[in-house]
């Protein structure tokens, strides 16, 4: 199955579950009442229409199947985000549900997002981004026991090249080696480490379960803004690669503390 060329209706599972209710109305529809109203003297054309009206009713149906899986699909979309509670909660996602929550979370924040709809090859695209008229890529890395190293940023810079995209993001449960973080430093190349993607999962949570990376006894809240501090690793500068920490509310606020 290609990305690019899906079935219809795994295309719709993937869509709002209105969206199969309404394509099935719109069947019934054309099928009952629209088709039978063109006037025709083929009479092959005649017997199609015929036999078309009679399986209105149960093509129709068939659109109930995506609606279904829309709902699923929803449902446990959800589920993941709030199910979140730690790094540990994190690491036992296993690797497809990785990707949907990192693009649930994405979704939270205002993306519309597109899931790879093939279990095969993605090409380095595990999911599509769209805000304000730009559209972005994600990887998703879910590595527990090694950090994604510079071969992974490269490949997805490359990835940028070929596409129209505005941005990449490099989404891992672990974290970037300093030559991953010192290669994607200059780039339109956003590394998100497990520990950043907890913080984000914070940030879009209904419940409020999941912890943030652990703060200091000193630091817990920004001093300008009030707003929650996160651990982040420095991309760029003399300091890249060390973590500090960051106002959860960047870029409106640009506080920052040293761990």
């Amino acid at each position: 199955m290609n990305r690019n060329n899906p079935s219809l209706f795994i295309a719709l599972s993937y869509l709002p579950w209105w969206l199969s209710v309404l394509a099935g109305i719109f069947v019934y529809f054309s099928l009952t009442y629209i088709l039978p109203s063109i006037a025709t003297d083929n009479n092959m054309l005649r017997m199609f229409i015929g036999a078309g009206k009679h399986a209105a009713t149960w093509l129709s149906l068939l659109f109930l199947l995506p609606t279904v899986t829309s709902l699923f699909r929803s449902r446990k979309r959800k589920n993941l985000v709030e199910q979140q509670k730690s790094i540990a909660t994190l690491r036992e996602t296993s690797w497809n549900d990785f990707e949907v929550l990192v693009g649930e979370v994405f979704r939270r924040k205002g993306y519309s997002v597109q899931e790879n709809m093939s279990a095969g090859a993605d090409g380095g695209i595990d999911l599509l981004l769209l805000k304000d008229g730009e559209h972005h890529v994600v990887q998703c890395k879910q590595w527990r026991k090694s950090n994604v190293g510079v071969a992974i940023i490269r490949e997805m810079f490359g990835v940028l090249k070929a596409s129209s995209a505005k941005s990449v993001y490099v989404v891992s449960s672990g974290h970037f080696t300093k030559d991953a973080i010192a290669f994607a430093a200059d780039l339109p190349i956003t590394l998100i480490s497990g520990d950043e993607l907890v913080s984000l999962i914070a940030e879009v949570q209904t419940s409020g379960e999941c912890k943030p990376v652990a703060q200091t006894k000193d630091i817990k809240k920004c001093p300008k803004c009030d707003s929650d501090l996160v651990k982040r690793v420095a991309k760029k500068g003399p300091n890249t690669g060390n973590e500090f920490f960051g106002c959860s509310s960047f870029p409106k606020c640009r506080y920052t503390a040293a761990t």
